[in-house]
C-alpha cells in the first residue's frame, strides 16, 4: 500500500472520518468517479510532509508573549534625587530641631547619601510595564492535535486519469481543503 501511494495525485489526511466522508461525497458530487477517488487508512499516510493551509496556527504564539522592559533610567534619577532631598530634608530637621547632639552638615549629607542610594535601588527594583498581553486568554488557545485512531479511514487519494488537467486537480484540492483536509506534498506524479 505505501509503494501505491507514491502514484496518487493528491493525498489528504482528515482529523475525523466525518470531514473525509464530507470531502469524499462533495467529490463524487463534482464528477470525480470511483476510479478517482480512493479512502485509506490513517497509517497509510505516515511520515508525509504537510503544510498547514490558511491561517498559521502557531502564528497566535507570537501575540502571546509577553516582555517586561527593564528599568527607565530618569526614573532611577528621579527616584535618587527625590529621596536624596526628603531623606537629607528630613535628617536636617532631626540634628537642628530634635537631636542637638547631632552636627548638622553631617547628619544633612549622610541623609543625602542615604536617600540617594535608597532612592536608586528602589527605581532599579521598578520594572517597566509588561508589553505584549493585549488580552488573549493563553487558556483557551488549543494546542494539543488529536491524532485519529489506529484503522480509522481518515486519507482520502484522488488519482487523475489526465494529471496534466490543472482545472480538475485544482477543483480537487480545493474540495479537500475546505473540507479541513491536510495534503501531502511529498504525494504526486
Amino acid at each position: 500500500m505505501q509503494q501505491q501511494q507514491m502514484n496518487y495525485d493528491l493525498l489528504a489526511v482528515f482529523n475525523n472520518e466525518s470531514d473525509a466522508d464530507a470531502a469524499e461525497t462533495k467529490l463524487h458530487r463534482e464528477g470525480f468517479g470511483d476510479d478517482e477517488v480512493f479512502r485509506l487508512t490513517a497509517d497509510s499516510a505516515a511520515g508525509g510532509q504537510f503544510r498547514e493551509h490558511g491561517p498559521n496556527r502557531d502564528r497566535s504564539a507570537v501575540f502571546l508573549q509577553t516582555t517586561r522592559s527593564g528599568p527607565n533610567p530618569v526614573t532611577v534619577i528621579l527616584f535618587a534625587i527625590v529621596f536624596g532631598l526628603i531623606l537629607g530634608a528630613l535628617l536636617f530637621g532631626a540634628a537642628d530641631f530634635a537631636i542637638r547632639a547631632l552636627p548638622v552638615l553631617p547628619a544633612t549629607l549622610a541623609g543625602v547619601v542615604a536617600g540617594i542610594i535608597l532612592g536608586a535601588v528602589l527605581g532599579l527594583l521598578r520594572r517597566g510595564p509588561v508589553r505584549g498581553g493585549i488580552g488573549q486568554d493563553v487558556s483557551r488557545v488549543n494546542t494539543a492535535i488529536r491524532q485519529p485512531e489506529q484503522g480509522a479511514r481518515t486519507v482520502i487519494a484522488v488519482l487523475l486519469p489526465d494529471p496534466e488537467n490543472i482545472s480538475r486537480k485544482s477543483k480537487a484540492r480545493a474540495i479537500l481543503l475546505n473540507n479541513k483536509g491536510k495534503l501531502d506534498r511529498s504525494v504526486g506524479r
